[in-house]
C-alpha cells in the first residue's frame, strides 16, 4: 500500500514539475550576437543648440573574412540631441545592427559640457536597464568628439584605450580611477566633491614627448583630474594635486618617485611598495582637527649625484637621507592637494566625510557651514619612509 503512495506522489511530482516548465520564459526575446554592436564608449559635448548635446557613440564589431575576433573596426558615431535617449534611437537608424549598451565601458565627458552641468544627462546611465555602474568617467581636455575620432598609433579604439589606461591605473596610482557607482555615490553626500581624472591627447613634442617610428596616428594620456561642485565642473588639479589626493585617499598601490638633489647634490628614484594611509580626528585646546599618518615603504632604484664609494656607516646615513627626502615629496604633493582644497572650498579630499565618520557630534555642529570653514580648518601630516632595499650595489660606476 505505501509502495502505490510513494508511486502516486512520484507521478504527481512529474506531473507539476512539466506544468511548470510549460510556463518557464524561453528565449523568445533574444537576440543573436551577430545582430549586436557593442557599445565601448560615449562622448558628451554641448551642442550647437540651445538645450541639445552632442553625443558620439563609439561601437565595434569583429572584422570578417576569417579575421580573429579580437580584430574589430569601429564605427563613430555623433549625434546632437535633446537627450541620451534621442541620440541611440539615431544611431539605431544609421547602423545596421543593434547597438548594445551592456558592453558600454568608458564615458568620456567633454570640459564644456562638464562645466555646464552633467547631471541630466547621466540620468539615462543610472536608470536603463543595460548600463552597468562599473563603467569609466573621464574629463575630456577639449570635446569627447574629437578625443573619440582620434586615430591611435597602436589601433586601438580611443575608448578601448582609455579603459585599458583606467584598468591599469593602479600601476603607478597617479590619477583616481572613478566608476559611475563611485561618482554617484559620492554626489550623494553632503560635504565630499566628486573628482574625475583628465584624458587628452600628445602631439609629437608635447607633453616632452617624441614619437617618431613611421605609424600614423597619437597617443593618449591620463593626467591630473577635474574637480566637481555638484554636477559642473569648478577647476582641474594638477599632476602634483592629484597625485597628492592620492596619498591622502590611501589609494597609492605602487608609484614611481624621484626626489630632488639633497645637499650634497644626491637624488634618488624608486618605486613604492607599500604605502598606508590612516587618519584620525584630534582636539587641541577645542579646536578639532584632522591628522593624517602616511607610512610608506620604497625601494630605491637609482642614485644620481653618488661620485665616491661609502663605508656602512655613511652607506646607513645616506638611506636615512633617501628616507627623509622621499617625505618630503609626498609632504610636497599632500600640501598642494590642501592648499587647493582651502583655495576653491571644495571637499574633495573627504576631509568632512572622516570627522562624520570619527565625530558625527561635532559633524552635526559644522555641516551646514562646511564649504565655508575649510579655509580654516587645521590638518597635519606625518610621513614616515622606509628603506626596503637599495637595489643590487652599494656604489656607482662613477666612483673611484
Amino acid at each position: 500500500m505505501k509502495r502505490k503512495e510513494g508511486h502516486k506522489r512520484k507521478i504527481g511530482f512529474l506531473f507539476c514539475l512539466m506544468v511548470f516548465l510549460i510556463f518557464l520564459p524561453g528565449c523568445w526575446g533574444k537576440r543573436e550576437v551577430e545582430e549586436l554592436a557593442p557599445l565601448i564608449g560615449i562622448g558628451i559635448d554641448l551642442g550647437q543648440k540651445p538645450g541639445t548635446y552632442m553625443i558620439t557613440q563609439q561601437l565595434a564589431k569583429a572584422k570578417q573574412s576569417g579575421a580573429a575576433v579580437a580584430e574589430i573596426e569601429e564605427r563613430t558615431f555623433s549625434v546632437e540631441a535633446s537627450s541620451a535617449r534621442e541620440a541611440y534611437e539615431e544611431v539605431y537608424r544609421i547602423s545596421s545592427r543593434i547597438p548594445f549598451m551592456g558592453s558600454l565601458r568608458v564615458v568620456v565627458l567633454g570640459e564644456d559640457a562638464a562645466k555646464a552641468g552633467i547631471g541630466d544627462i547621466l540620468d539615462f546611465t543610472q536608470r536603463y536597464s543595460e548600463f552597468r555602474r562599473s563603467m569609466f568617467l573621464v574629463i575630456s581636455k577639449g570635446t569627447a568628439q574629437s578625443l573619440l575620432n582620434l586615430k591611435l598609433r597602436n589601433g586601438q579604439l580611443p575608448a578601448m584605450s582609455i579603459k585599458n589606461h583606467m584598468e591599469q591605473g593602479k600601476n603607478l596610482s597617479t590619477f583616481p580611477t572613478v566608476r559611475l557607482g563611485h561618482y554617484l555615490t559620492v554626489l550623494g553626500t553632503e560635504s565630499m566633491a566628486p573628482i574625475i581624472p583628465v584624458v587628452e591627447n600628445i602631439k609629437p613634442g608635447g607633453r616632452e614627448i617624441e614619437y617618431k617610428d613611421g605609424k600614423e596616428g597619437e597617443e593618449i594620456q591620463i593626467k591630473g583630474a577635474g574637480i566637481l561642485r555638484g554636477d559642473q565642473l569648478a577647476d582641474f588639479l594638477t599632476d602634483e594635486e592629484t597625485k597628492g589626493y592620492m596619498w591622502l585617499e590611501n589609494d597609492v598601490k605602487h608609484r614611481l618617485m624621484n626626489t630632488v638633489s639633497t645637499a650634497d647634490n644626491i637624488s634618488f628614484g624608486g618605486q613604492i611598495l607599500k604605502s598606508t594611509t590612516k587618519y584620525k580626528v584630534i582636539g587641541n585646546d577645542g579646536i578639532i582637527g584632522l591628522h593624517y599618518q602616511i607610512k610608506t615603504s620604497v625601494a630605491i632604484d637609482e642614485i644620481m649625484g653618488l661620485r665616491k664609494k661609502l663605508s656602512d656607516t655613511e652607506w646607513v646615513d645616506l638611506m636615512k637621507v633617501a628616507e627623509t627626502s622621499f617625505a618630503k615629496e609626498i609632504e610636497k604633493e599632500c600640501n598642494l592637494s590642501f592648499r587647493k582644497e582651502k583655495e576653491l572650498g571644495l571637499d574633495f579630499l573627504g576631509i568632512g566625510r572622516h570627522i562624520e565618520q570619527k565625530n558625527s557630534k561635532y559633524w552635526k555642529t559644522v555641516k551646514d557651514q562646511w564649504n565655508e570653514k575649510i579655509a580654516d580648518f587645521p590638518v597635519s601630516l606625518d610621513i614616515q619612509v622606509t628603506i626596503h632595499h637599495a637595489g643590487m650595489s652599494s656604489s656607482s660606476a662613477m666612483t673611484n
